[in-house]
């Protein structure tokens, strides 16, 4: 699936989405001259959705409303450590959570007064916020959702409900899309399903973790039932054919009503919710479900949605294509729109200083690498798994060459002086402004894409929202909870252990050892450490961990680095930091400006 978005060219409404971000409140405000009325938009389709293109645009990208921040900065778990000291990783690492609303420019609030003018350069500034942009987000569905009547004009009775059908679902996708970021984050929020006028007094109060997420479910829901698998096959796409990929789907719709069920069925959000800090299993059920259906649509369209080969598994998250910046993974089920032309000028996220980097790296944690087991299968943990402390890097499952950049890897095609890595202590690359721990990363760009190579002409790259490994690994542990085990299946689905082996398979590893597999426990374990491993900096952790209800526990809070010498006699795991994390660190606070506004909108505790 190609992962960037092209709007349609319907400059009437660009002007239109123009005014909607510059006042929410008056979104058709307009100048006389443009003479733009209500029915000059919502009454035909190709104008209509023009306008639900623009709820498209406030999805943030991760990574790009980090500027402020550098490297890495949507990663808070046990598994970075950054050389800024203003990064939200390290606010974050030292109980600061207060920071995401000032941070650089955080994947939260994003930088609103990059996205607020009347430039047409800002229109579609990459610097989004969850917070800010989600709120905007929802007030367009609201509104889109509020003119589905107006809706009129359609060469048949059965092309009008197609179109109805489309504008509806992509609208309340989104809604609960949006709903469902901020709630994971925050907790139980107020559920906006309505537009409200500048006169009104809002006095709405914040939900539980669980009433929220059932809302967010039931618009997933609705959303997944209007929506298609592939918007080539309707008479409505044919127009825009060729600019139909990153449209929401079915698969989308129902990925994400998993991953919502799933959150509310984990041990925190069921804590908060009921008092009981275990997995609600009839949750995880329903959660299983919507993953099969996804896993059945992928099953059913193997060249829309599959998983990648272990040869391509590179277009998970970046294209040396020179004729393309997209993204052209197919198991991406969802991402955000591409709002540059490309993100190649964001090299500097992923590369050290000496290889043209920007002095703001992140450097995995040797606790974090030691999720990653060998290639026969076994954890490192095993006495015969072969693992080797003085030659610790041979062997390893595939996806640790792939992810993790260790001492005396290759770094550059051109023969220099930063062909190698040199990542021991005294090392060219261990210092301050390169590697803190002793390890790089490697798992968004190629080996090409340094100042030596300059291989950055064709380079672009993605940090997914929703592949399809995660879809299987999700589905794996709402079975495993719900039907008994590692052996239990849904109604008409595979195993959980066969969900975890389609994934593994594909790096080349065996199916998972008897070990693992002998119960709920040592299985959810298992798990665990697999999205560490497949999912690896692609913003899980953080939540995982919390969802999990873990991330209080020293295992998870403790940093490691690796100090060895440059001929390897000698390795010594050294506590880098401890993280702060107490339990009001579950929850982001909310800002302050926001909590005064009235009584029943109350902070999260212990801030």
């Amino acid at each position: 699936m190609k992962t960037t978005y092209k709007m349609l060219k319907l400059p009437v409404v660009f002007v239109l989405g123009l005014l909607l971000f510059a006042s929410c409140e008056d979104y058709l405000d307009k100048s006389p001259e443009l003479s733009i009325t209500e029915a000059d938009v919502f009454t035909k389709f190709s104008t209509f959705q023009g306008y639900v293109e623009n709820i498209y645009q406030n999805v943030p990208q991760i990574d790009m409303g980090t500027a402020g921040g550098g490297d890495f900065n949507w990663n808070y778990g046990d598994d970075v450590i950054m050389t800024g000291s203003n990064s939200l990783c390290t606010h974050f690492d030292a109980g600061n959570n207060r920071q995401w609303t000032s941070v650089g420019w955080s994947p939260y609030a994003g930088n609103i007064s990059q996205q607020i003018g009347n430039a047409e350069s800002k229109k579609d500034q990459g610097y989004k916020g969850w917070w800010h942009n989600g709120w905007l987000g929802i007030r367009l569905c609201n509104v889109a959702l509020s003119h589905l009547e107006d809706l009129q004009v359609a060469a048949s009775d059965q092309l009008l409900t197609e179109q109805r059908d489309l504008l509806e679902g992509q609208s309340r996708f989104f809604r609960g899309f949006f709903h469902f970021h901020i709630l994971r984050s925050f907790g139980g929020i107020a559920y906006i399903d309505t537009v409200f006028a500048p006169s009104d007094k809002i006095r709405l109060p914040r939900l539980s973790y669980y009433e929220t997420a059932m809302k967010v479910a039931e618009d997933l829901e609705k959303a997944a039932e209007l929506l298609p698998v592939n918007w080539d096959l309707l008479e409505s796409g044919q127009t825009t054919i060729g600019s139909n990929e990153g449209r929401i789907t079915k698969q989308a719709a129902y990925g994400y009503l998993g991953k919502n069920l799933l959150y509310a069925a984990s041990p925190l959000m069921n804590g908060v919710s009921t008092g009981d800090y275990s997995y609600n299993t009839e949750l995880c059920k329903d959660a299983a479900d919507a993953f099969l259906k996804v896993i059945k649509i992928a099953n059913e369209n193997p060249a829309i949605v599959g998983l990648e080969t272990w040869a391509d598994y590179y277009k998970n998250f970046y294209t040396l294509k020179a004729t393309t910046t997209t993204v052209l993974g197919k198991e991406i089920v969802y991402t955000a729109p591409l709002y540059w032309s490309n993100k190649r000028w964001r090299y500097g996220e992923f590369t050290m200083t000496y290889l043209g980097g920007w002095g703001v790296y992140a450097s995995p944690t040797e606790n974090y690498v030691e999720n990653f087991g060998m290639a026969n299968g076994l954890s490192i943990r095993e006495a015969d798994s072969g693992y080797d402390p003085m030659n610790r890097w041979v062997n390893r499952d595939p996806r640790f060459e792939y992810n993790i950049l260790h001492d005396g890897e290759r770094l550059v095609v051109k023969e220099n002086v930063d062909s190698w890595a040199q990542l021991y202590n005294g090392g060219r690359h261990r210092n301050t402004s390169n590697s803190l721990t002793g390890y790089g990363h490697s798992k968004f760009k190629d080996i090409t894409c340094n100042s030596y190579d300059n291989g950055w002409a064709q380079y672009s790259y993605e940090v997914p929202l929703l592949r399809l490994a995660d879809i299987y690994l999700m589905y794996a542990e709402a079975v495993n909870e719900a039907y008994g085990g590692p052996t239990g299946s849904a109604p008409g689905g595979i195993t959980a252990l066969q969900a975890v082996n389609i994934v593994r398979n594909r790096a080349t590893l065996p199916n998972v050892d008897a070990r693992y597999s002998a119960s709920k426990e040592t299985f959810r374990e298992f798990l665990r450490e697999e999205r560490a491993v497949e999912l690896a900096f692609e913003n899980h952790r953080w939540y995982d961990l919390r969802r999990w209800h873990v991330a209080h526990l020293l295992k998870y809070r403790e940093k490691y680095s690796l100090d060895f010498d440059k001929e390897h006699t000698q390795f010594n795991k050294t506590l880098y930091l401890t993280r702060v994390f107490d339990e009001k660190h579950y929850w982001l606070p909310f800002p302050t400006d926001q909590v005064t506004l009235y009584p029943e909108f109350t902070q999260n505790p212990g801030w």
